[in-house]
């Protein structure tokens, strides 16, 4: 009996760490989704100012876009916020709609993370609405304890078809 009272006291030191970082991961990965999300949200929403709180505004800062008709490629924050204020404005409010991110996958790295997903839009343009799907990346940072996104890229994958 207490050859296996020993056992199970062995096992629980052994699992309650790795229990512990599963349900921190899972609170680590809901904060993510949720940057990924707003990002996107206040992008398609016009909202500079809110869409510009979800990254790191330094040198480093990267952005890729593509398309089949177009490809948008930029470094730091400077050139992207200079760029992002011809496209993310008022006006654009109710010419995409977010339907949704799937399939993600996220890795972890100290204070950081790799993240892939689906995004799914509708894009609407002169009385007409597309479907279109793009694969994503992002890889963010946690800066005082807030996630940023430090890397952004997205290839409309539909567009070519």
């Amino acid at each position: 009996m207490k050859k296996s009272l020993s056992v199970l006291v062995v096992i629980a030191l052994f699992a309650c760490p790795s229990l512990r970082g599963q349900a921190d991961n899972a609170k680590k990965e809901t904060a993510i989704k949720a940057v990924i999300e707003g990002e996107i949200k206040a992008s398609f929403n016009g909202e500079y100012d809110n869409w510009a709180s979800f990254f790191v505004q330094e040198p480093y800062l990267v952005w890729m876009q593509a398309s089949k008709e177009r490809y948008s490629c930029w470094k730091g924050w400077q050139e992207i916020s200079t760029n992002a204020k011809n496209f993310v404005k008022p006006e654009r409010k109710g010419s995409l709609i977010h339907n949704g991110n799937s399939d993600y996958t996220i890795r972890f790295y100290n204070n950081g993370a790799f993240v892939t997903f689906k995004c799914k839009i509708t894009n609407i343009s002169e009385g007409q609405s597309t479907q279109e799907e793009a694969w994503e990346a992002r890889i963010l940072e946690n800066q005082g304890g807030k996630w940023k996104i430090a890397y952004l890229s997205s290839i409309y994958t539909s567009t070519y078809n």
